[in-house]
């Protein structure tokens, strides 16, 4: 079984991006993960790239392709059986393990299975206890604490187009509409430092998110000009569960 962490990282990062693979190369449990790099180097900033002989595959690429373009760009020139997303400002912890997330994504029905986060470590005290071994049913599923999904889930959102200025609801979505399920796992949990500067913070500022989905997802407007709230269950209109609910029974009875 070939598994990989797939990491898009950018120039103002490199230090973020350098401590998660500290903390990636700290536990044995990821010595058989290769390590994949989509790395947007717009200040040239390539050179501080620690631990090179850890990385499988590192694509540098000059200019901002936001986190969707350079995710769907990494996945196109690669190939693996299963993948991890990681986010530049997360950390890998003792209790960070996609072992029973990768045999959920193996699953024919699932789509992405999302692992549990905190943003803090006072928080990580809090959660800690409250981790079990559930898998809870959850359409909008996006990075949190690593995004896990198989390589049937890649195909689908290699055909993706790769644009910038698109959200992560789009791969959730791909998925969803395609009859798979996308769940929500309490028993893995990493720290992810959501609210640190740079990354995707200031890309929702730069730039205006192109709302991919509006076929399927009712969007909403925030406080701000111009901000757009991130999409939740709720928000999934009639056609795509319509879409999701077809595609799901067509899928079972191929698979019978």
């Amino acid at each position: 079984m070939r598994k990989t962490f797939v990491i898009v990282s950018v120039s103002d990062r490199v230090d973020a991006l350098n401590n998660l693979i500290e903390s990636i190369m700290r536990f044995d449990r990821f010595n058989d993960y290769d390590i994949c790099l989509c790395f947007q180097d717009y200040l040239g900033n390539q050179d501080k790239i620690k631990y090179r002989d850890r990385y499988a595959k590192i694509i540098v690429k000059p200019e901002k392709m936001g986190c969707n373009g350079a995710r769907v760009f990494l996945l196109q020139n690669i190939s693996y059986d299963f993948y991890v997303n990681l986010d530049d400002d997360m950390e890998l912890i003792e209790q960070t393990d996609y072992t029973k997330a990768i045999e959920k994504a193996s699953e024919s029905g699932t789509g992405f299975v999302l692992t549990n986060w905190a943003k803090s470590r006072n928080i990580l005290n809090a959660k800690i206890p409250k981790m079990q071994d559930k898998f809870i049913p959850q359409i909008m599923v996006y990075q949190g604490g690593g995004m896990v999904y198989s390589e049937k889930v890649a195909r689908l959102i290699r055909k993706l187009p790769i644009q910038k200025t698109m959200f992560d609801d789009i791969w959730c979505i791909t998925t969803y509409i395609n009859g798979l399920t996308n769940y929500r796992y309490q028993g893995s949990l990493a720290l992810h430092f959501i609210c640190s500067t740079g990354g995707m913070r200031l890309f929702m500022r730069e730039e205006n998110p192109q709302l991919a989905c509006e076929e399927f997802i009712n969007y909403h407007k925030g406080k701000r000009e111009g901000e757009w709230l991130i999409p939740l269950d709720k928000d999934v209109n009639g056609w795509a569960r319509f879409l999701h609910k077809r595609n799901k029974e067509d899928g079972n009875k191929r698979n019978q």
